[in-house]
């Protein structure tokens, strides 16, 4: 087998880009590993850096792995080496462009694993790519989901670190084909290489169908926690809180009601995943996994493991930048659409609101500071509980003056009166402005 074979590119150097690049370089040093990065400038750091990734294992220690070849999406040219191992860890708004730049390099012997969240990346790709059109051409794809919270890590020495990361929490990368016809070669390179890592990454390769699930899993955690911590603008563990009240006056920027919690997303998002599964009638088992109340104590359960976590939605919110939510949410909605379901109100009105940034008050979410609920902490959150005590669930009722209509009386100054035939409304203002004024009543009026 040639090196080339063997070499594996890696689109998108953030958290999870460098996770994965961290345990390869860890557990298979000799395999030649490229980062191709979006950006010339991020490109230029990570060079004059020397080519590190260092991973922080706790408050004092840390381990860099160096050795890294590195290129920038703009040196892509259709001469340039062909590309057997693709791991794409760019989210899925920044997919299309790069993999377009990078596609005179593959063809139907390269291997592209998407591992990002959200679905409907692959159809672009082959929709929107003219080389991947033709199924003679494209690449083999593979799924991946990541159950690791990888976050970013400064280093005290330099408060602004790109190239370094700090590992959450350990959960298994699990890897399987798009299609049902499809199976991984278990002497596969890039399979192989993956393998080596389980130590770090905890790999597991799944058939079609359970890979389905655990996509279809992620999303429904991601739909559920992403966009309410976006519109709420607070960390995650926050939203078991919202949970609990039953009624909660308006959101002051987005108008958002307590309609939006938890427990009503699972219930619009549930059907549209139960349809999509096609799930086989009579297994108890299968009924109770997927059942409205075990993806509800999932979704609560995973926001409470990450509380002080802030979504990576909810941060390109706040930085102004494009988010998944298309990928998310966009993708539940045209699957309702599609298998002729109800339309899932609460999620539509979330995803109108992070796709087009519009707020009742005609402000943009990116011009605003943190919002009052934004500011609730963990230690918070518990005092909320605490106070809530034993009770589930609290009702807040909305005072009677704003239950009231309020008539107000239009002042004598301010109605207008009554114009004669022979008065002269602007009384005795210059030419000019009786000039402008007879133009604005159109030909022929305002004179006399």
């Amino acid at each position: 087998m040639l090196l080339s074979d063997r070499a594996i590119h890696i689109l998108g150097v953030g958290n999870l880009g460098k996770y994965v690049a961290h345990a390869l370089a860890t557990h298979y040093p000799r395999l030649p590993v490229t980062l191709i990065f979006r950006k010339k400038d991020s490109y230029d750091k990570f060079v004059d850096g020397g080519r590190k990734i260092t991973k922080w294992i706790d408050e004092h220690t840390q381990d860099s792995k160096s050795g890294f070849r590195a290129e920038w999406i703009g040196q892509s040219r259709p001469g340039s080496p062909h590309i057997s191992n693709l791991i794409v860890a760019t989210k899925g708004q920044q997919t299309l462009t790069p993999v377009g730049f990078l596609s005179p390099r593959l063809d139907r012997n390269s291997t592209v694993l998407l591992l990002q969240n959200g679905m409907g990346v692959k159809e672009e790709l082959d929709s929107q790519i003219l080389a991947f059109r033709s199924p003679e051409h494209r690449p083999s794809y593979w799924a991946g989901v990541c159950s690791t919270g990888v976050f970013g890590r400064g280093d005290p020495s330099r408060p602004v670190c790109p190239f370094t990361f700090q590992v959450a929490g350990s959960g298994p990368l699990n890897i399987g084909p798009f299609s049902e016809s499809q199976e991984i070669e278990k002497q596969h390179p890039l399979r192989r290489a993956l393998e080596k890592c389980h130590p770090t990454l905890r790999t597991e390769f799944l058939d079609y169908e359970k890979i389905k699930l655990a996509r279809l899993r992620k999303l429904v955690m991601n739909a559920v926690i992403n966009p309410l911590t976006a519109v709420h603008r607070c960390p995650n563990g926050w939203l078991r809180s919202l949970e609990r009240f039953k009624a909660l006056p308006d959101h002051p920027v987005t108008g958002i009601t307590a309609e939006y919690r938890p427990s009503s997303l699972v219930a619009e998002i549930g059907p549209i995943v139960r349809a999509v599964l096609d799930l086989p009638s009579g297994n108890p088992k299968l009924d109770e996994a997927w059942s409205d109340l075990a993806l509800l104590r999932e979704a609560l359960l995973l926001a409470d493991r990450t509380g002080e976590n802030r979504s990576s939605m909810l941060q390109d919110v706040e930085g102004g930048r494009e988010t998944e939510i298309d990928y998310i949410c966009g993708w539940l909605i045209k699957k309702a659409r599609e298998l002729g379901l109800k339309c899932p109100r609460g999620t539509q009105n979330l995803y109108h609101h992070i796709k087009f940034r519009k707020w009742e008050n005609g402000e943009e979410l990116r011009r605003l500071g943190p919002s009052p609920r934004g500011a609730a902490s963990v230690e918070d959150m518990k005092a909320m509980d605490k106070s809530i005590g034993d009770r589930d669930m609290v009702t807040v009722e909305k005072p009677e003056w704003l239950k009231a209509k309020v008539t107000v009386e239009t002042p004598e100054w301010l109605k207008p009166k009554a114009v004669n035939k022979g008065d002269k409304p602007w009384g005795k203002a210059p030419k000019r402005a009786n000039k402008y004024m007879s133009k604005a009543q159109g030909p022929g009026k305002g004179k006399r």
